[in-house]
């Protein structure tokens, strides 16, 4: 998804920005984790709501992980800025 696509989508209200830890997985996967002493790093994604796909309700783009609560609430709140105009309207999933 381009970023003018990511833009207009937060311009219609259809996109949101999300905050959860990870573990790490034997087989290289990574799966949510909400335990805190098995958290292996952080991922964001943006979330836009697709509602005329009645397959696919919405779509995602991920962006980089991070080590650290610290660091991922720091892009989090970043991200929700610059594309909802609002520092804390993000969402720690």
């Amino acid at each position: 998804m381009k970023y003018s696509e990511l833009k207009q989508a937060a311009r219609e209200g259809r996109a949101s920005v999300h905050l959860h830890g990870f573990c790490n997985l034997p087989d290289v996967g990574q799966e949510y984790c909400d335990d805190l002493a098995e958290i292996d790093g952080w991922a964001i994604y943006v979330r836009v709501e697709t509602p005329d796909d009645p397959q696919q309700p919405f779509d995602l783009h991920e962006l980089p992980d991070h080590p650290t609560f610290e660091s991922a609430k720091g892009a989090s709140r970043a991200i929700a800025l610059e594309l909802l105009g609002d520092a804390e309207a993000w969402h720690h999933d």
